[in-house]
């Protein structure tokens, strides 16, 4: 692939994601919450307790930023703090149930925003995006791990 085609990519990646996050800004807003917090509550949704410098390396975030934000969704009970498990001097974050009825809610709210352009492509085309999108977060994932 030449380097004008990657580069193609990355700027498709980007338009998309931006117009995507365009669409579902409403909705953390409505919560009260910004995109940053949002993207956070999600990664914990998703991840389950961890560390605060799991969720900086994920998010690319520094920690004391991250500390802050989590502060703020704590107070506002989203997000829990407890003791890990495996080190009692360490803290993970969990996710609440409020957190749980947010996300089911948000995902209810996104099918919907995202259904009429997604429905829009082929149902052929949406199954080789999901097919082709899985590989690329593969490759991207094994890259990594081999680091």
């Amino acid at each position: 692939m030449e380097d004008t085609e990657e580069i193609v990519l990355v700027e498709l990646f980007t338009n998309v994601y931006r117009r995507i996050m365009k669409r579902l800004a409403p909705l953390a807003r409505q919560e009260g919450l910004s995109m940053s917090e949002f993207a956070l509550l999600w990664k914990a949704h998703q991840c389950g307790s961890r560390r605060v410098t799991a969720f900086s390396e994920d998010l690319n975030v520094p920690p004391s930023t991250l500390t802050g934000m989590m502060d703020r969704l704590v107070e506002a009970g989203w997000l829990a703090r407890d003791r890990d498990p495996e080190d009692r001097r360490a803290v993970v974050m969990k996710t609440t149930p409020r957190l749980n009825e947010l996300v089911k809610n948000l995902k209810q709210a996104a099918n919907r925003s995202m259904e009429k352009a997604l429905r829009a492509l082929p149902s052929q085309t949406r199954d080789r995006l999901v097919q082709d999108l899985t590989s690329l977060q593969e490759s991207l994932d094994r890259e990594e791990f081999d680091r």
